[in-house]
């Protein structure tokens, strides 16, 4: 079975995902800000799972955007979020569940770990930054993922991992059926 890969990109991490992902499926991936060609494969093959990989960033998660806008019929539709959350804490608060809304429970989640370079920020997302941490610092009960962000601000960190892309294709692979719950790969 054909899949269809979509993405989005900010800093790199999340099209280097997409990529490898598509070496490993044979397909060529797409990026979800091409709507005309995401949409012509999704019309090319309608049975095809649907896999969109997407970073998050606060509470922006351009693939969920995309996955609640477009009509997707009976497909089976994967979303791999990419972050720098740590693992339990993505799991557990499955950000992608909000993000996604009502279309929640029809797909699947995969998170992903990704590459926050500081030293290729913008100038708008280095301020945000900047000022998240020093909010957090002044935190009374920091959590472990508080205490991960304050030690890593303003360094070039990169947890992408190309094998964790396993579960999604094996997900794929399956031919995909009900979503079951979020999960790490």
């Amino acid at each position: 079975m054909t899949a269809i890969i979509a993405y989005a990109s900010t800093y790199g991490s999340t099209a280097q995902y997409a990529a490898e992902l598509g070496r490993r499926l044979g397909v060529a991936p797409m990026r979800i800000d091409a709507p005309t060609e995401v949409t012509g494969a999704l019309l090319r093959h309608p049975g095809a799972p649907l896999v969109v990989l997407s970073p998050v960033h606060g509470p922006l998660n351009a693939g969920a955007k995309f996955i609640t806008d477009h009509q997707l019929g009976d497909r089976p539709v994967a979303l791999c979020t990419v972050g720098m959350t740590l693992d339990e804490v993505a799991l557990e608060k499955d950000g992608a569940q909000r993000a996604l809304g009502a279309r929640a429970d029809g797909v699947e989640r995969f998170y992903l770990p990704g590459r926050l370079n500081y030293s290729e920020l913008s100038p708008a997302h280095r301020s945000t930054m900047w000022t998240i941490i020093k909010m957090l610092r002044v935190k009374p009960r920091k959590s472990d993922n508080d205490k991960m962000m304050i030690d890593t601000f303003d360094t070039d960190v990169d947890r992408v991992d190309p094998a964790r892309l396993e579960k999604v294709v094996q997900w794929v692979a399956a031919g995909k059926g009900k979503p079951t719950q979020p999960r790490l790969n």
